[in-house]
């Protein structure tokens, strides 16, 4: 698989997991490090095999956009807790404070459900 790049060994990866016909998958930042075509494709894909198998998916990913797409219901975790959880409509509602639901990004969800701020992710960026 060394000559395949690395969007196409995910896309592999993902499909040698449903091989088995699996009821639970794990998928653990399926899309990381992949350009954006290739991140569409394993995204795209894993809608098409969660469509069409009966298996629950269980995604991790630091993807807000990504888990707004892929997933049923998101958790969101802090500290080691679970904080938050629901249908990604649930978890917009509450933190719309009046503003159309559907403009509220899951990345402002995560925020201020987690109790972050945007300028403390800011920091811990920067620090590394």
């Amino acid at each position: 698989m060394t000559h395949l790049s690395r969007g196409q060994q995910q896309k592999v990866a993902v499909a040698r997991a449903f091989l088995t016909s699996p009821v639970l998958m794990l998928l653990d930042e399926p899309t990381t490090g992949l350009d954006p075509a290739s991140k569409r494709e394993v995204q795209q894909f894993i809608r098409e095999v969660r469509d069409e198998h009966d298996a629950t998916i269980l995604l991790t990913t630091h993807d807000m956009d990504e888990a707004d797409r892929l997933c049923d219901r998101i958790a969101f975790l802090a500290g080691g807790s679970i904080v938050a959880e629901g249908t990604p409509f649930e978890l917009r509602s509450a933190v719309a404070r009046g503003r159309p639901v559907e403009e509220v990004s899951m990345e402002t969800v995560f925020l201020e459900l987690t109790g972050h701020r945007l300028e403390e992710d800011e920091e811990v960026m920067v620090d590394g």
